[in-house]
């Protein structure tokens, strides 16, 4: 993320549990570019959506009202944890 944030921009890394999922979510301060999931060849946003949703879980990417940049990965344990 910081590769499109810009070179002062800052993330959080945040990861939850629960005995059903796992949730990730990593914000940044940066630019907040738009949610492009581009076009499916490399790691970006379209690549991670099919790799989260072959694990049945869910992918949410988008600009922060307030600036910045948030992109949200929700992975169900199957109540293993």
């Amino acid at each position: 993320m910081l590769k499109h944030a810009g070179p002062q921009a800052r993330a959080t890394v945040r990861v939850e549990r629960s005995r059903d999922e796992l949730r990730l979510t990593v914000t940044d301060d940066g630019r907040g570019a738009a949610a492009d999931p581009g076009d499916g060849r490399g790691h970006g946003l379209r690549g991670m959506q099919e790799r989260v949703a072959a694990y049945g879980g869910t992918l949410r990417a988008g600009p922060r009202p307030g600036g910045g940049f948030e992109l949200s990965v929700q992975l169900p344990t199957g109540g293993r944890y």
